[in-house]
């Protein structure tokens, strides 16, 4: 036998394995441990997400690594975007891959899809976020963009606050649009009215969820009620942008990671245009978890999620799943040498 076996866990393997309601708890025990390490509280180490340009056109790969205490493994994440694959091979879009190692020794643990964590995840962390930042038994969903992301999303606040009956969706082409409607109605039997433009989504909604890759606003100020929470997860890149300034200026803000959403988050422009400055921001969602800072504190101020997406849920979720695959006997073990 192998002194160095490790666990491959297929997309096959982990479905079955591990459910929105196990993520959402993944990903807000992410959210704790990352603001911890914010503090010093704990030792974390995490790489920049790197993207590597590709002589292939409409690609891209992008790598990213980390390793957060009390978690005993480090997580490296490689993932291949073929944009075009859909449409010119009936292929998916995204291939992508995790790697676990022991990090006392950098033994090899794991080796993973996680393509479907990853939008598991992402939309769990919207889950969680409206679960700190929205009023108390949200009764409407908006989505702007309605991808893959959205119908993560919606998963999670139906796992959170059970079927939600006021659900409408915009997206620029109206096949995605009729695309989310069906999926709704099949998945969760809630009945989504799909609108034709953003400000008749949005407006009168208890919480709004953004997912597009948009570099203009699209959502503004005037549309959105008092009371409304924002889960803006679009603005994951340099010059992305999905909320009017003036909305962003006048919001309670909530970032996942201060330094990322500068860089490459919802509010890099406003901060650069000089709307708001780093004081401005009300906490990361990490410190609210841990009591640290203040959620929502009435019915009638607007709260934003800036979420560019953090190392720390890739670490947590793929362990946790790994935990689980060894303790249920999934997975495929294979030996390194």
């Amino acid at each position: 036998m192998s002194k160095f076996p490790i666990l491959f866990l297929s997309r096959s393997d982990i479905q079955p394995l591990v459910g929105m309601s196990d993520i959402l708890t993944y990903v807000e025990e992410a959210f704790s441990l990352y603001s911890k390490s914010e503090s010093g509280a704990n030792i974390a180490h995490f790489s920049p997400m790197v993207s590597f340009p590709t002589k292939i056109p409409n690609t891209d790969i992008d790598y990213r690594a980390g390793l957060m205490d009390p978690i005993p493994a480090a997580c490296s994440t490689l993932g291949f975007g073929y944009w075009d694959n859909p449409v010119n091979y009936d292929m998916p879009s995204v291939f992508a891959f995790s790697y676990l190692s022991d990090v006392k020794h950098a033994k090899p643990l794991a080796f993973m899809e996680c393509y479907y964590l990853g939008g598991m995840r992402t939309g769990a962390a919207g889950g969680v976020a409206s679960k700190y930042l929205a009023k108390k038994n949200p009764k409407s969903l908006a989505f702007i963009g309605v991808g893959s992301v959205a119908k993560y999303t919606l998963s999670a606040h139906v796992e959170l606050y059970g079927k939600i009956n006021n659900v409408k969706a915009w997206s620029r082409t109206a096949d995605k649009r009729n695309d989310f409607v069906n999926f709704a109605k099949e998945t969760f039997d809630i009945n989504v009215t799909a609108v034709d433009n953003p400000k008749e989504a949005v407006e009168n909604v208890d919480i709004v969820c953004c997912s597009t890759p948009s570099r203009e606003p699209i959502v503004m100020r005037d549309w959105v009620s008092p009371g409304t929470h924002i889960n803006a997860f679009g603005a994951d890149g340099h010059g992305k942008q999905e909320l009017d300034h003036n909305l962003i200026a006048n919001s309670k803000i909530v970032v996942d990671s201060l330094n990322q959403c500068k860089i490459g988050g919802e509010i890099e422009l406003p901060i650069k245009n000089g709307l708001i400055t780093d004081s401005d921001v009300h906490s990361s969602l990490g410190e609210i978890i841990n009591g640290d800072k203040i959620g929502r504190e009435n019915d009638d101020e607007v709260t934003i999620m800036d979420s560019t997406g953090l190392n720390a849920q890739d670490i947590v979720c793929c362990y946790r799943t790994y935990e689980k695959a060894i303790a249920k006997g999934v997975g495929t073990t294979l030996n390194c040498f």
